[in-house]
């Protein structure tokens, strides 16, 4: 069976002996055909050298990265976004000009399926509404295949009200959430054949807060001072989940756990 193998939220940096551990052991224990996926926000807020970081992800074994609003903060990342050197979707509900693509159709599974970036509009950009981005999407959609959804962000309740209002309508999504924090235990698999992970954790060192250092995170957000960024210390915590496809890509199983790297 194929496998979509789909990683926390990046909140820092990473280091390349890390990085290969954590996806040799995803796919180990995925077997057969996988691919995977990671919401890559956090790095993007917080690495200084981004360009190596990105490269970094890549060439480590994942292959596909979801940038969330972060694809535009800041100019180093823009750039990245706009050269498309790399399989990576920002946020599809956007502003209109940004760079990058907000869909894409990904064939590196036997059966072919549509990835979408989409913010859930608690962040700090404004953006259209997620709900209108995803209706126009699929409107213009003029194929069965199916299609994975990451939606960003910490409205926890709009989130869930999106994956109702598809609910038993057999466009086969699958829905993975992030920017809550928390590695979600609500996971399901429905009738209609689409699956729903609320929240696929994240992937950083413990003894951090949102990606940096506890000491660095209190000067930054509370202190209000300008200090460089230094990502923590300890063991690396890896949360992520693992969906199997049959022959039809149709949802058989999942799993969600938590490596320490």
């Amino acid at each position: 069976m194929s496998v979509i193998a789909f990683l926390g939220v990046f909140q820092h940096e990473v280091a390349s002996m890390q990085l290969r551990k954590l996806v040799d052991a995803v796919r180990t224990r995925a077997g057969g055909e996988c691919v995977v996926l990671c919401n890559a926000s956090g790095l993007f807020a917080n690495a200084p050298r981004l360009d190596e970081q990105i490269e970094l992800l890549f060439e480590s074994g994942i292959d596909l990265v979801f940038p969330g609003e972060q694809a535009i903060a800041r100019g180093a990342a823009r750039t990245a976004v706009a050269a498309a050197r790399w399989p990576m979707i920002r946020p599809l509900n956007l502003p209109a000009g940004s760079p990058g693509r907000g869909t894409l159709l990904f064939d590196k599974l036997s059966e072919p399926f549509w990835v979408v970036s989409l913010l859930d509009g608690s962040g700090r950009i404004p953006v259209e509404p997620a709900h209108e981005a995803l209706e126009l999407f699929f409107r213009n959609k003029n194929d069965k295949f199916p299609v994975l959804i990451n939606v960003h962000g910490d409205d926890s309740e709009y989130k869930k009200a999106l994956t109702w209002k598809h609910s038993g309508s057999e466009k086969q999504i699958r829905w993975f959430g992030s920017g809550s924090g928390f590695l979600s235990a609500a996971c399901e698999i429905t009738a209609d054949g689409s699956f729903s992970q609320p929240e696929v954790g994240v992937v950083g060192f413990e003894k951090s807060i949102g990606g940096f250092a506890p000491d660095i995170w209190w000067q930054r957000k509370i202190d209000r001072l300008p200090v460089s960024t230094q990502p923590g210390w300890g063991a690396w915590r890896c949360d992520y989940t693992l969906l199997w496809l049959d022959t039809n890509g149709k949802p058989q199983k999942f799993i969600y756990e938590t490596l320490i790297v």
